[in-house]
């Protein structure tokens, strides 16, 4: 226990709360009750009982996957899916892999790469896209969706979304309003700055990415003071991922 310990502390901070035999360890995000993950584990066993896809194998794409702790989630939740993995920070990729390990997860395969730029992942296709927490970290959120659109038929995304008083810029033809990214903290985007759409911008990106129907699961305010943040679904085609 000791040894896994030090192995843990080795690390630095940790965001995500874990157990390991028994003593909880790590920071104070438990993935456990987070619905963004939760429902889309629900609805994604829904739509494989009911697809016509036999026993493949999803391929499950996690935009943004930190330190692994939704990975974790889906990938038990999907034993048989092939859970790809993308972050762009080599620690936290690192941090990730550690955890899995402790629960004998081996159904993930990890990338690093900048979502922003990417130079592989999105080579290959992959039955859906789960995007919880990264799109606003990025400075061209359009061009990552037109990407992802050509990727997956499917996309689920969380993201926080400019209101329209704050919309004070404009970049090609889309409203929002820019924020200051602090590269170091391991929660930030890598860049100086990323754009948050507004709620119409971000309908307009999904519209030209080519995503034909669109619905909005959720809109709250966020209790850190980062402003709204919306959960949706989109899809390539008229037939719904979700069942209900």
């Amino acid at each position: 226990m000791s040894s896994i310990r030090e192995q843990i502390e080795s690390f630095g901070t940790w965001i995500t709360r874990f157990d390991v035999e028994g003593v909880e360890s790590g920071g104070t995000y438990d993935p456990s009750s987070d619905q963004r993950v939760c429902r889309f584990i629900a609805e994604l066993r829904m739509y494989k009982l009911q697809s016509s896809n036999g026993d493949r194998p999803l391929r499950i794409l996690e935009c943004g996957s930190f330190e692994g702790a939704q990975t974790a989630m889906l990938a038990q939740a999907f034993p048989h899916a092939q859970i790809i993995a993308v972050d762009v920070r080599e620690d936290s990729i690192r941090k990730a892999k550690f955890l899995h390990s402790l629960r004998t997860i081996t159904n993930i395969q990890y990338l690093q790469d900048d979502l922003d730029n990417p130079q592989f992942v999105f080579a290959e296709t992959y039955d859906v896209i789960f995007c919880v927490g990264l799109l606003y970290h990025l400075r061209d959120p359009a061009r990552f969706l037109a990407r992802a659109c050509a990727a997956a038929p499917f996309l689920w995304v969380w993201s926080l979304v400019c209101t329209e008083a704050e919309a004070v810029v404009s970049e090609n033809g889309y409203r929002g309003r820019m924020l200051a990214e602090t590269p170091d903290h391991p929660l930030s985007g890598i860049g100086s700055k990323s754009f948050i759409p507004t709620i119409s911008s971000l309908a307009d990106m999904l519209w030209n990415a080519g995503y034909q129907t669109i619905e909005l699961l959720e809109k709250v305010m966020t209790t850190n003071g980062n402003g709204p943040a919306l959960l949706l679904q989109a899809q390539r085609g008229s037939s719904s991922f979700r069942t209900t």
